[in-house]
């Protein structure tokens, strides 16, 4: 791989686990904007982890499917 190809490659999303004893997936939704964004919020300190954006029913699908979340326990919480 030559340096353009290295400059120009695609970024590789580092997956961090999702443990339920410790987070639980929340959709943050802006007031706004109304973007989405999907993550974890810890149980303890309510801090939340941003996982990836949401721009469709379509990516909401690949978030739950990459860290096998039942798509009705997400917990909505807007963001302002």
């Amino acid at each position: 791989m030559g340096l353009f190809d290295s400059l120009f490659a695609r970024r590789r999303i580092k997956q961090t686990p999702y443990d339920p004893k410790i987070e639980e997936p929340v959709l943050r939704i802006g007031i706004c904007t109304g973007e989405k964004v999907a993550g974890f919020s810890n149980l303890r300190n309510g801090h939340f982890r941003e996982v990836m954006l949401i721009t469709s029913d379509k990516e909401l699908d690949e978030f739950c499917r990459r860290y096998d979340v039942d798509r009705k326990s997400i917990k909505e919480i807007t963001a302002g």
